[in-house]
């Protein structure tokens, strides 16, 4: 399907076509340290990405990036900026009902970073108690299957990566003019071994931003881990679709 992105409609258009496709596709990311190789904006690039492939395989209205996030763990690191859950829920919850009233029936968030994952839960749930658009969240769906197969290494506990070979070989992928490729380092993180239980600020386990080596990264491999997310992503939304009839 051809790709619409809703900032380039008129007011009559953006309504038309999201009542015929019921779908509003909304990329959401944060600016956070990526340790020296990657930039700030590494999980707003991959968001991006992610998303502008799902519109095209399934049809919808891609919204503008969200570019902030709720970046908890690398507060501290220079260039990390944070917005609360709070106020990133309740923006989730006005913009749902504010797209239900332009025609959508779903709302398909597609998250790049994992710090999100409570604000969007709590802005989904509350938009099902307002009896408002479907809000389906998406963090890497497949991912940890797909790595297994593709990768050396492994999510760490909770799912979490960041600056390694999974997430290097991504943005290799998706923009590799934003890799600076002499500037990879690898640091293995220090993971207390209450790590999966308590709040951890990153400033605990690694010295740089990086989980890992990206040194072992390569864009096809990242082409193959963003296709099989867009997958797992395609097959959800099809469904979703077809119950509305």
């Amino acid at each position: 399907m051809s790709l619409v992105r809703y900032e380039h409609l008129n007011g009559e258009e953006a309504r038309q076509i999201l009542t015929a496709r019921r779908l509003a596709i909304l990329p959401i990311g944060a600016l956070e340290a990526h340790g020296p190789h990657l930039p700030v904006g590494t999980d707003n690039l991959l968001a991006q990405a992610i998303a502008e492939r799902v519109a095209e395989q399934v049809g919808g209205v891609l919204l503008p990036l969200l570019p902030y996030g709720q970046v908890w763990s690398l507060q501290d690191f220079p260039g990390s900026l944070s917005i609360s859950n709070e106020v990133l829920s309740g923006l989730l919850v006005d913009l749902g009902l504010s797209l239900q009233r332009q025609g959508a029936a779903i709302l398909a968030v597609i998250n790049g970073h994992i710090g999100n994952g409570a604000a969007l839960q709590a802005a989904a749930r509350r938009l099902h108690a307002l009896q408002g658009p479907v809000m389906y969240v998406f963090t890497y769906p497949g991912l940890g299957e797909a790595a297994t197969r593709i990768c050396t290494s492994r999510p760490l506990p909770g799912g979490y990566f960041h600056a390694d070979e999974i997430e290097t070989s991504m943005v290799l992928y998706v923009a590799p003019e934003h890799v600076r490729l002499d500037r990879m380092i690898r640091e293995e993180p220090r993971l207390p071994p209450d790590f999966p239980y308590r709040p951890v600020p990153w400033t605990e386990i690694t010295r740089t931003g990086v989980l890992g080596d990206p040194t072992l990264a390569t864009a096809e491999k990242g082409a193959a881990l963003i296709e099989a997310i867009v997958a797992q992503i395609v097959s959800v939304l099809r469904l979703a679709l077809q119950r509305l009839g």
